[in-house]
């Protein structure tokens, strides 16, 4: 028989298993196949998605900030920041090569950098957009920028206690910034950047998720040319009298608008002044001195206890609860008038009025006007003060509270008080903004806080008068601005022991607080230095006052006073140094000083932060 080539057949019983078995193996493969298409399509290209694309915050141009004359004092400008993913990096001194001149820096201090394997390093902060899209289009690996702000001040440290400033991630930490920092900052928006398998950035690779939106501006009430004149006759009296700070308020006093807020510290060994670390106006609590007696007279004009004519007599000293009281210089016996107590700023003639007062009405009337409360302003940091109630007052009290002593103020409730007089004895809340200015330009004004009235008209009229005398021939002549009836008192309080009971010897605070024009009030300011030389606010803060309110009347073109003419039981000479100018010589003066200081002030170096 022939040898074949067929093999055995085999059982039909295997070829069906082995069938069978092949389609089986089939269809699992078209499962997984529907599977991984079908079920984790998703998933995967999220995961894909993922390891291309990122979304990154897009930070929102922070509102900016203005004078009450439209003048910039803080704006944000649109920079971005440079930074590498080191592991990405494989040849770090070419890539320095590259990006040293974008980045205007050094090629060493760049391979440095990007040499040191930790991931994530910042090569340069607050560059142009420009330079970081030129820095982008070299395609190098890991390499990549993002959007920022910085946060520029035109005028350089010009009133930065009060403006304020940001942090490193663009959020108000002091001052006004920090007070509306949620209106300032506006919204962040988010933007999706898509790169490479390699790490680099793709053209076109952006998509903008959700639109940032612009801060809230603030249109202050400052006016910059005069808080930069304040700022200078300010630091000169500093650098005169050897003081280490100091601070100055100028006010409308029929808005409560403060036009000007100072605050200086010096270095007294070289004479150098720079701004202060916080707004001392408001957050600076001290005992006021002489200047505080205006709280005995308001009430005792008001209840009919005094007029400016009663008669005092003043004893050679006086003794209350273990302490001796006297004047600044030593006397017998003497009669004054009440204007004259407070022209002479007797502390004796005071003592004896509020005798007539009484310790509740005294108390009654620090409350009344403001100390021991916040001023409104909601400034951060901002003191209420030290204002105990009588029942807590010690056997001396009635000897030392009257005269500025036991009772904590800041200057802006001393400025508040003097304004009040000013405005026949309204208080109008002070305010540092005028307006919020939406990014689209609308103008809203702020609610304002109720005025209120702090002692009656007449009384405010007659003390307004005796005040005038304390810059005619009193302890405030010079104070005194040329053209102007000016009214207004001083104040010299000793700084107190920090360290134990009783005072630092010859540490003193100077102050002077004043209006003008005495017969039809425009402006209100406060003036306050600490330690200086001349140790009395009469020769230590009312020449700043006398410079800075006549560069404010110039400058808003307050018309002259009438020649002043002082009658009844407290006639005394007119001061030779009273010397009247005519209007043209103020419109004169006010363009050409105008001039200048704005001159000065766009010459100051910008601030940045």
């Amino acid at each position: 028989m022939r040898p074949t080539d067929r093999t055995p057949a085999l059982p039909r019983r295997r070829i069906l298993v082995i069938k069978v078995g092949v389609a089986l193996a089939f269809l699992v493969l078209v499962a997984q196949l529907v599977y991984v298409q079908e079920v984790h399509s998703l998933a995967y290209a999220a995961r894909a998605s993922y390891e291309t694309t990122q979304i990154q915050p897009t930070p929102a141009l922070r509102g900016a900030i203005y004078d009450r004359e439209g003048r910039l004092l803080a704006v944000s400008v649109e920079r971005s920041e440079v930074y590498a993913d080191t592991n990405l990096v494989r040849d770090p001194a070419s890539y320095a090569a590259i990006l040293a001149p974008l980045l205007g820096t050094f090629e060493a201090a760049l391979t440095s950098q990007l040499s040191v394997k930790t991931g994530y390093t910042v090569l340069a902060r607050n560059i142009a957009v420009a330079n970081a899209q030129a820095v982008l289009s070299k395609g190098l690996a890991g390499i990549y920028a993002k959007p920022t702000t910085v946060r520029v001040y035109p005028a350089g440290d010009l009133a930065e206690p009060v403006i304020g400033s940001v942090n490193t991630n663009g959020l108000g930490y002091a001052g006004l910034e920090e007070q509306y920092n949620a209106p300032l900052s506006g919204r962040p928006g988010e933007t999706e950047v898509t790169y490479s398998p390699q790490g680099v950035p793709l053209p076109q690779g952006n998509r903008v998720v959700r639109s940032a939106q612009p801060g809230t501006g603030l249109e202050l009430t400052i006016d910059e040319p005069l808080q930069y004149a304040t700022e200078e006759a300010l630091a000169g009296q500093l650098r005169s009298q050897g003081a280490p700070q100091g601070s100055a308020i100028i006010m409308n006093v029929r808005t409560g608008a403060v036009l000007a807020m100072a605050n200086l510290v010096s270095n007294p060994a070289t004479g150098v002044v720079t701004e202060a670390p916080d707004n001392l106006a408001t957050n600076m609590v001290y005992e006021p001195g002489s200047v505080f007696k205006l709280v005995t007279f308001s009430a005792s004009l008001a209840d009919g206890i005094i007029t400016p004519d009663t008669p005092v007599t003043i004893p050679p000293y006086i003794d209350l609860g273990g302490w001796r009281f006297s004047d600044a210089e030593v006397h017998g016996v003497i009669r004054y008038t009440a204007t004259q107590v407070i022209a002479y700023s007797s502390n004796l003639g005071t003592i004896e009025i509020t005798g007539r007062l009484g310790a509740q009405r005294l108390a009654a009337q620090i409350s009344n006007l403001g100390f021991g409360r916040p001023t409104g302003l909601g400034f951060p940091g901002a003191s209420p003060g030290i204002a105990a109630p009588a029942s807590s007052w010690s056997a001396s009290a009635m000897g030392s509270t009257p005269i500025g002593e036991d009772t904590g103020v800041t200057l802006m409730q001393l400025t508040d008080l003097m304004a009040s007089v000013a405005n026949g004895g309204v208080m109008v809340p002070p305010r540092l903004v005028r307006a919020e200015i939406s990014p689209k330009g609308k103008l809203t004004r702020p609610a304002r806080l109720a005025s209120r009235r702090v002692m009656p008209a007449q009384a405010a009229q007659e003390l307004t008068g005796m005040l005038e005398r304390v810059v005619m021939y009193g302890t405030g002549v010079e104070a005194g601005v040329p053209g102007y009836n000016v009214a207004g008192k001083t104040g010299t309080s000793q700084i107190v022991n920090p360290n134990g009971p009783g005072f630092i010897p010859g540490a003193f605070w100077g102050t002077f607080c004043g209006f003008l024009p005495a017969g039809d009030p425009s402006l209100a300011a406060c003036v306050v230095l600490v330690r200086p030389r001349g140790d009395y606010g009469g020769s230590a803060a009312a020449p700043v006052f006398s410079e800075i309110m006549q560069y404010a009347a110039h400058l808003f073109a307050i018309p002259p006073s009438p020649p002043p003419v002082i009658t009844g039981g407290t006639s005394q000479p007119v001061p030779l140094g009273w010397q009247g100018i005519s209007a043209p010589g103020v419109n004169d003066s006010r363009a050409s000083l105008r001039q200048i200081v704005d001159q000065a002030v766009s010459g100051k170096g910008a601030r940045v932060d």
